[in-house]
């Protein structure tokens, strides 16, 4: 019986200790793929498109509009009358309305930018991160927001930038 036990406890050990011994890493697969040159090429077309170039100037008048807006009104409050004080409070929501549909419009149209990269990179991405997992003979890829902890020498998301850039050059070519 006792022999049976300490089989029993030499197997239960061996099988835990096996997935210690596994190639794991960790890969942040987005990052990765909106860091290609293919993706910084989207996101500066994305910077030089004249509607977008003309909201986020918009953007920026508005606001200094309604920073003007709050000086004057910290630096007259004193002096105005009610009635004024709250045509300044209007004014300054009016502007905030503003400012905060066109931050949604320029946010919207960058994550339309990231979602359309993502979403074309993304068979390039599976098929060279295959090649790498049989190359490198990979067990096991953790996202890292999965983790509390992982040694930085574990993080191949820079190396599948640069498998991904390299497929991407061939794939044009």
């Amino acid at each position: 019986m006792n022999k049976l036990k300490v089989l029993f406890l030499t197997l239960m050990l061996l099988a835990m200790s096996a997935p210690l011994c596994a190639k794991i890493v960790v890969l942040n697969a987005e990052v990765a793929m909106l860091s290609t040159q293919f993706a910084q090429e989207e996101f500066k077309n994305l910077d030089e498109d004249a509607s977008f170039i003309a909201d986020r100037e918009r953007l920026e008048l508005l606001q200094a509009e309604g920073q003007a807006l709050v000086e004057k009104f910290q630096k007259d409050q004193e002096i105005l009358s009610d009635e004024e004080k709250l045509d300044l409070q209007q004014q300054l929501q009016d502007k905030q309305t503003d400012i905060q549909f066109l931050s949604n419009k320029l946010q919207t149209k960058a994550q339309e930018v990231q979602q359309q990269v993502v979403g074309s990179l993304t068979p390039t991405f599976q098929k060279v991160l295959g090649e790498l997992i049989a190359q490198k003979e990979y067990e096991m890829i953790v996202a890292p927001g999965a983790l509390l902890y992982a040694d930085p020498d574990l993080d191949i998301t820079e190396e599948v930038i640069a498998y991904l850039d390299n497929a991407l050059t061939e794939k044009s070519e």
